[in-house]
């Protein structure tokens, strides 16, 4: 330790890490970068299933586009995540 307001030199915080756990749980100390779910996503993910988890996996949107059919499709998605639905 160094006497630096008591701070761990670098070399004791590097040993120290070594036994920490990393992606274990979501309580973890350290979290690496991916799409488990013990794992950060980077601040570029997109949701599409490629770099991150897919937001709305296995839903379909159906109808024309621009039409009733197709807006209610879409509305129905939004109120399956959390969204309330308002419109008259």
């Amino acid at each position: 330790m160094s006497g630096d307001f008591g701070r761990p030199d670098p070399t004791s915080v590097s040993e120290f890490h070594t036994f920490d756990d990393v992606d274990s749980g979501a309580d973890s100390h350290h979290h690496t970068l991916g799409t488990g779910s013990n794992q950060a996503a980077k601040g570029s993910h997109t949701h599409n299933g490629s770099d991150s988890n897919f937001i709305i996996p296995g839903t379909a949107i159906t109808g024309t586009k621009a039409t009733v059919a197709w807006a209610a499709s879409v509305n129905a998605i939004l109120v399956s995540m959390g969204a309330v639905d308002n419109s008259t």
